[in-house]
């Protein structure tokens, strides 16, 4: 899922806005694997790369760009790989649960794509909490 924060009016600076977004995800355990820095715009690629992560589905990376100028911009980010995560869920509740019956498989396969799902919607929402935390406190 993406989302879009534009901002306009104020004086944000980016850079330091920028550097809070990647302090947080160090701060919660993700491996900055893109940082490009330009005049106008900031492009950052986080990744948790646990095998329990990817068998779970749980928010496995997260893309943010800010871009513009300090007093109009624009915020994106993605979290995780929803359609791969759901694909992974599902199949390893089938696979872990096919050896006992097959409806339970299923189960297990959509209750694991669910909790994929609202791990990565609470994420989300907590990572643009922070992000608009930011923005006011840097906007002079």
């Amino acid at each position: 899922m993406t989302k879009l924060l534009h901002i306009e009016g104020g004086n944000v600076d980016l850079a330091k806005l920028y550097g809070n977004v990647k302090n947080f995800l160090v701060g919660e355990r993700f491996k900055i694997v893109k940082d490009d820095e330009t005049e106008k715009a900031y492009h950052l690629r986080a990744v948790k790369t646990q095998v329990t992560r990817i068998i779970v589905g749980a928010v496995r990376d997260v893309e943010v760009i800010i871009a513009g100028d300090p007093n109009n911009f624009a915020v994106i980010v993605l979290v995780g790989a929803w359609g791969k995560n759901l694909a992974i869920s599902a199949t390893t509740g089938f696979v872990v649960a096919s050896t006992v019956a097959a409806p339970a498989a299923l189960a297990v396969g959509s209750v694991a794509a669910a909790g994929s799902y609202i791990t990565a919607r609470m994420f989300e929402d907590r990572i643009l909490g922070e992000i608009e935390s930011k923005i006011d406190e840097l906007d002079s």
